[in-house]
């Protein structure tokens, strides 16, 4: 993944006034919030997942290290072999990783080399799903009911959120689509991975910049959605310092896997700990800075959401 530099984005003494504004903000999340609200981290079956996809990632970095070499030398065989070994590698070691990766992954190595196999497209093929694994996050998860009794919620009105906007990836010429159904919480569409797209997403913009430094972040509950083992969601956030960065903003990765509605999923403004713009990670940004919010919205994407989704919940808000 490419990693963008902050200090490209913005001048030293811009820099400085913004990390300076960051730290001035007092954090009201704290360690016991983000542990409730990261359930996959205290579960045994994401603590092995998460054990093996450092695996995983290890034996990719390993192969691109001798397959790109040998790839750009013009050895493109010697480069879809390499990575065709480490692919077969991977499932024969019965490595835990998201079913939706390791399906993709088997795909391709259930499909071979031959002396007819086109070589360039087999080391892409297997080179774009080792990207995924290097990329892939694990998803913030509802926590049992009785965790969050002691919590405030604090829902969002219509009148605070205002009229949805539907922002896809036709921004960037793709042909995914998407829409939000007020009444019932309900966000639904189809991503395409045609012309290089594959995102749709639903944004709510304030007027004036909110002032959420007095919760802890968002719960959302009641949440559901289709092929809850596979896709996984991004709530964003802008703040003020993302006004001044072209399509800049930050996300955080959530899912249901059980589809269970009995607890609240609670994602911690802590979470939001990366700005990305175009969905690149900004190095030496600030932190999301919940006094300055502009806008929120429910974003769908590759590689998890490709093709036909939707998700709904009961209600979402604040918590505190």
């Amino acid at each position: 993944m490419r990693i963008l530099h902050w200090s490209i984005i913005l001048s030293a003494s811009s820099l400085s006034a913004a990390f300076v504004r960051s730290r001035g903000v007092p954090s009201s999340s704290s360690s016991s919030s983000t542990a409730l609200s990261h359930s996959s981290s205290s579960s045994s079956s994401r603590t092995a997942e998460m054990t093996d996809i450092a695996k995983a990632r290890t034996a990719i970095s390993q192969a691109i290290a001798v397959g790109a070499p040998a790839y750009n030398r013009g050895d493109v065989r010697g480069c879809a072999e390499v990575y065709q070994e480490t692919a077969r590698g991977m499932i024969d070691s019965r490595l835990d990783i998201p079913a939706s990766l390791r399906d993709r992954l088997k795909s391709e190595v259930d499909d071979g080399i031959t002396d007819t196999t086109d070589y360039n497209d087999k080391a892409w093929a297997l080179r774009r799903v080792f990207d995924s694994i290097l990329e892939y996050q694990p998803p913030i998860v509802p926590r049992d009911s009785s965790l969050a009794t002691e919590l405030t919620m604090e829902p969002f009105t219509p009148a605070q959120l205002g009229e949805a906007r539907n922002v896809m990836d036709s921004v960037m010429g793709g042909v995914s689509q998407g829409g939000w159904i007020p009444d019932a919480k309900t966000f639904f569409g189809e991503t395409s991975l045609r012309n290089n797209g594959g995102f749709a997403s639903v944004r709510w913009r304030f007027p004036n910049a909110q002032n959420w430094s007095y919760a802890k972040g968002i719960y959302i509950r009641g949440l559901k959605h289709t092929d809850p083992q596979t896709h996984t969601f991004r709530i964003i956030l802008k703040d003020a310092m993302c006004e001044r960065v072209r399509l800049a903003n930050f996300k955080a990765i959530f899912s249901n896997p059980e589809n269970s509605a009995e607890g609240p999923l609670l994602i911690p403004f802590d979470a939001f700990d990366k700005m990305e713009q175009m969905g690149r990670p900004m190095q030496g940004s600030p932190a999301f800075n919940p006094s300055t919010v502009t806008e929120i919205g429910i974003m769908a994407i590759k590689p998890s959401v490709v093709g036909a989704f939707q998700l709904e919940f009961d209600d979402w808000g604040l918590y505190m």
